[in-house]
């Protein structure tokens, strides 16, 4: 890929997590010795030992071996939340990196680019032969990569990607989450208003809880004085959504014939929008906005 920098970066993702069952192991034993250190606090040494009191020397069993006889179910508990601990630590590792990656899209609202990096992910992932968490780093890439493209509006490639490019199962949560995005994403860009109202409320939790989705759900139901007000609260968390709120209120307050507050929003968008679709849509509008008619589109971008 051009950028050399993030070529070598995703290369180190990938080669942290060559050996990510033995970090796995090796901080579960130390999430184990240290919830032993607390446990040790409390109840007193865990092996087994003699303790001295007055003049009287006495054998105690220590407390795993006590909860082994007495309450194996503690024990059980111990060993498990070691485990989950330790499963949680590796996820936040892997995220972390990938975080890092997303800052890309995210901060500097530089499609291309992630787009660009997330194609080079999958390509490098599937010339290795996968060891410890590889897989998991490759499987994410994967999903990165479908959501790129429908992030740069490229969603026939997308769907292509998801039914015949993707390597592994299509039963996995992370797929359907994918495939949910993009099926989304192509019923609002060709205005199926049926459509995306029938996926939507099919969709999983997550979908429905993002502001973006319900805004164009109203938008597609023509309610654009309710979208743009809804919008209108929203308090972003990162560039790429405040660029997104900004161009649709645009064309809420568009079609509603609020022309200044739209060419404000349209503004926003062209200047902070950097390689978003949206950003040249918004230019495109900015330089026909005093035009008499201007044609209206099938599509939605």
């Amino acid at each position: 890929m051009s950028d050399k920098y993030l070529e070598n970066q995703i290369q180190r993702i990938y080669e942290r997590m060559k050996h990510g069952r033995v970090k796995g192991y090796l901080l579960c034993m130390l999430i184990y010795i240290f919830m032993g250190g607390i446990v040790s606090l409390f109840l007193g040494n865990p092996f087994p030992h003699r303790e001295g009191i007055l003049f009287v020397s006495l054998w105690d069993t220590g407390w795993i071996y006590t909860w082994v006889d007495t309450k194996p179910y503690l024990l059980v508990i111990f060993v498990v939340t070691g485990f989950v601990l330790s499963s949680i630590g590796l996820c936040c590792m892997i995220l972390r990196d990938f975080m890092k990656m997303d800052r890309i899209i995210l901060e500097w609202c530089d499609v291309e680019t992630y787009l660009e990096a997330m194609e080079y992910g999958v390509s490098f992932g599937k010339s290795l032969k996968f060891k410890g968490y590889q897989g998991t780093v490759f499987s994410l890439m994967q999903q990165k990569l479908g959501t790129a493209l429908i992030a740069s509006r490229k969603l026939e490639e997308s769907r292509q990607f998801l039914e015949e490019g993707w390597t592994g199962k299509k039963n996995t949560r992370l797929y359907k989450l994918t495939v949910m995005n993009l099926d989304l994403a192509e019923a609002y860009y060709y205005s199926d208003t049926a459509r995306f109202n029938d996926l939507f409320q099919k969709a999983a939790p997550v979908f429905k809880k993002d502001k973006f989705f319900v805004a164009e759900q109203m938008f597609l139901e023509q309610k654009y004085e309710q979208a743009a007000a809804f919008l209108k609260t929203y308090k972003t968390k990162n560039a790429y959504n405040e660029v997104l709120k900004q161009y649709l209120m645009g064309q809420c307050y568009d079609k509603i014939g609020n022309r200044q507050m739209a060419e404000d929003c349209m503004q926003y968008a062209a200047d902070y929008g950097n390689t978003m679709p949206c950003q040249k849509k918004a230019r495109e509008w900015l330089l026909n906005k005093d035009m008499p008619e201007r044609l209206e589109s099938k599509t939605i971008d």
